[in-house]
Parts: structure tokens; C-alpha cells; sequence
């Protein structure tokens, strides 16, 4: 009887290992560079490996923050420069140009502002922000009609208005428009620090 020989079959590859000579799965293949001769890695990214701009998103957060920096920065920048001139002027009538040239850009910023900013909130529908927003906007508009009178009781005055005797009801009128006038630039303050200090 003749034997039969059977030769060993080679054992089959196992799951997750790769033919010899090739690359396993998952790795990196290499290219080599024809200027130096070295074989650098090329990575093998799923999807689309092409750089991106910011998102959306990202990019509302960072105009929303720089214009709430400049509303509080401009309504604080105010009231301090509003002291430093009637500390520093020689009389008052030159403070109260200042102060009046002044306070005439900031009402374009108290008012542009929050607008800006309940335009870029009205999609995130939070409230609270909004409520605080329309304040602010109602207490601008208020102070800029205020500080109109103002104007219109300096203009029309024959003489400065401190001049005038303390039971003046011209400078007593005065001063209370004045007082309010305060209040609702602080309140503007207020509300753009709140602003500021709201978490995103």
C-alpha cells in the first residue's frame, strides 16, 4: 500500500491582521516624499479632513460679548468723566458742554446696544435677558427725552442755570431733571452689567 502524504495547509489569518507585507488595519500608511527620500505618515480621516471657519454659534457669542463690553464700558466711561469735568472745570457752564457732548454719543449706544443684542437673543428665547433688554431700551429712550429738556431749559435761560437762586423753580425743575436723569443712566449700567455677568 502506498502512503499518502498530505501536506499542512497554512493556518488562515486571524480577524484584524493583515496578509504579510501589508499594513494592519487602522494604521497609517506612508508615502515617501520625492524631495527627501523619507517616508512620512498620511493619516486616514474619516469625512471631510478640510479646515473649517468657526461655527455659527461661536461667532454670535463674540459679537454678543463685544457689544456688551462697549455698552457698559461707554455708560461707566460716562459717569466718571461726568464727575471728572465739574471737578476739574473752571466754572460749570464748561462742565455741562462736556457733560452735553458726551452724553449726546452715548444715547446712540444706550439705544443701538440692547437693540443689537435682543436681535441676536430673540432666537435663544431666554426671558429674562429680554425683559432686561427692553428696560434698558425704554430707560434710554427716557433719558435722552429728559436730557432734550434739559437742553431746551439751558438754551432758554438767560443765565446759567447754577446762577440762579436754590428756590428757583426754573433751577429746582432743573435739578430734578437732572436727578432722573441720573438714576437712568445708573439703571442702564445695571442692566449691562447684568448683561455682562449672564452666563451664555
Amino acid at each position: 500500500m502506498t502512503e499518502e502524504h498530505v501536506e499542512p495547509s497554512a493556518p488562515e489569518p486571524e480577524a484584524g491582521h493583515s496578509e504579510p507585507g501589508g499594513a494592519p488595519e487602522g494604521a497609517q500608511h506612508s508615502e515617501e516624499s520625492p524631495a527627501t527620500g523619507v517616508s512620512e505618515p498620511i493619516a486616514q480621516v474619516a469625512g471631510d479632513s478640510s479646515p473649517r471657519s468657526a461655527p455659527p454659534g461661536r461667532r454670535r457669542l463674540g459679537m454678543t460679548r463685544l457689544i456688551q463690553a462697549l455698552w457698559l464700558g461707554s455708560g461707566v466711561f460716562l459717569m466718571l468723566s461726568a464727575s471728572a469735568a465739574f471737578s476739574a472745570a473752571s466754572n460749570t457752564t464748561d462742565a455741562a458742554n462736556v457733560v452735553g457732548a458726551i452724553l449726546t454719543r452715548w444715547h446712540y449706544i444706550a439705544l443701538l446696544a440692547p437693540l443689537l443684542l435682543m436681535f441676536l437673543e430673540w432666537r435663544r428665547s431666554r426671558p429674562v435677558m429680554l425683559v432686561i433688554l427692553f428696560i434698558a431700551i425704554l430707560l434710554a429712550s427716557f433719558q435722552a427725552l429728559l436730557d432734550t429738556r434739559i437742553r431746551i431749559m439751558r438754551a432758554e435761560s438767560f443765565v446759567p442755570i447754577s446762577s440762579l437762586p436754590h428756590d428757583d423753580p426754573v433751577r429746582r425743575q432743573f435739578g430734578m431733571l437732572h436727578g432722573i436723569s441720573q438714576l437712568f443712566l445708573l439703571g442702564q449700567v445695571i442692566a449691562a452689567g447684568v448683561a455682562v455677568a449672564t452666563r451664555e
